[in-house]
């Protein structure tokens, strides 16, 4: 696939900025703020929102048609000189050359060829508005590469072009991003290594950043905020790419829970709610996705972890229960929902809301089978 050209009118667009840009500057004289070579010259200062950040892009864009480059982020931020954190935002564009977006209700489905038959393995899964780069488009599907997944998604359920654009700049948040290939990053209560360790994160995965300190990263987990070291991230802005998920093969009773717990992927965490649509908490998600299946379960999560039998992690299976501890709460106060591969689903927190997570992210307090 061939990159995108630049929109019609852009040049256009710069000149007449520049010349605004300039004007602000120094009203009486334009001239005497623009060098030979056309660029704007270091004695812009003040302006509307930060007129040396206006400068600089101008400087870049002129460099860009000098060379002849294109750069997908400058564009954008051609177009909206006057926010600088939609600018600062634009820098994920340039992670992509052909971006797609999936504009799904819930999550995409990634194969391993193209087809939707059970011939092709699912391999991997995008929730709603997860980022792709596309690698090759034939009847009907797009070949993509999204975080550790490269596979095959349906075209229908994926945008591109000005729209994936919007989309991206509206979800672009600033994150650490794990490098610590191959191993888990400990997540610390305090910045500082002899602090307690309250989570570990995978590598490639995105974490939304609260705070940047000197050799440390506070971000959001499941677990609610921590700490790690900044030598093992980087922070960027970023957008949510696919998570690898392989649907294990198991019985009809057990495939049917994971299945339809895994629709709700996306959705909002609410503590105290009970709606699957509107908000809900974990022991709630965990009462109701049962109950579709003719399990009864208690409310909460503390007496739901006494209900079942008993299990090893060496024991687990898709649909079994994982308990955990919660911060500010004594023993048991949280459940998660095992789909095999190491993962979970569950209703993690107000900002991570329904989502998937690695099933060891903290320690595991208990482990049920309450399904046979």
């Amino acid at each position: 696939m061939k990159k995108p050209l630049w929109k019609a009118g852009i040049a256009a667009f710069a000149m007449t900025m520049m010349m605004t840009t300039v004007a602000m500057a120094n009203p009486s004289d334009t001239a005497d703020n623009t060098n030979a070579t056309g660029t704007v010259s270091e004695n812009c200062t003040g302006g509307v929102v930060s007129l040396a950040g206006i400068c600089g892009i101008l400087d870049n864009y002129y460099n860009v048609v000098e060379t002849g480059e294109y750069n997908r982020a400058l564009e954008v931020e051609m177009t909206a000189l006057t926010d600088e954190e939609m600018a600062r935002k634009a820098s994920v564009l340039d992670d992509y050359e052909n971006l797609g977006i999936a504009l799904v209700k819930n999550y995409l489905n990634v194969r391993q060829k193209p087809s939707s038959s059970n011939s092709s393995k699912i391999i991997g899964k995008m929730i709603k508005n997860t980022a792709c780069e596309i690698l090759d488009e034939a009847n009907g599907w797009y070949k993509i590469k999204s975080g550790p997944v490269t596979g095959y998604v349906s075209a229908e359920y994926v945008v591109t072009g000005d729209e994936a654009i919007e989309i991206a700049l509206q979800e672009a948040k600033l994150r650490a991003v794990v490098a610590t290939s191959g191993s888990e990053l400990n997540v610390r209560k305090e910045p500082s290594t002899n602090s307690k360790i309250v989570e570990k994160v995978s590598s490639d995965e995105r974490y939304e950043v609260l705070e940047i300190l000197d050799g440390w990263v506070k971000i959001a987990t499941v677990t609610g905020e921590g700490y790690v070291s900044a030598d093992y991230v980087d922070v960027k802005y970023a957008l949510n790419e696919a998570v690898e998920f392989t649907p294990p093969m198991t019985s009809s009773k057990r495939q049917g829970i994971i299945e339809y717990a895994q629709r709700f992927v996306g959705g909002k965490y609410k503590f105290g709610g009970t709606s699957l649509t509107k908000g809900i908490d974990c022991s709630a998600f965990v009462q109701q996705i049962y109950a579709k299946f003719g399990i009864e379960l208690p409310r909460t999560s503390k007496p739901q972890s006494k209900c079942g039998r008993s299990i090893s992690y060496s024991q687990l299976q898709p649909g079994d229960l994982l308990f955990y501890g919660r911060s500010g709460v004594s023993g048991v106060g949280h459940v998660a929902i095992y789909i095999g591969n190491g993962k979970i689903v569950h209703a993690a927190s107000e900002r991570l809301g329904i989502t998937i997570s690695n099933a060891r992210y903290t320690t595991i307090l208990a482990i049920k089978n309450v399904i046979d």
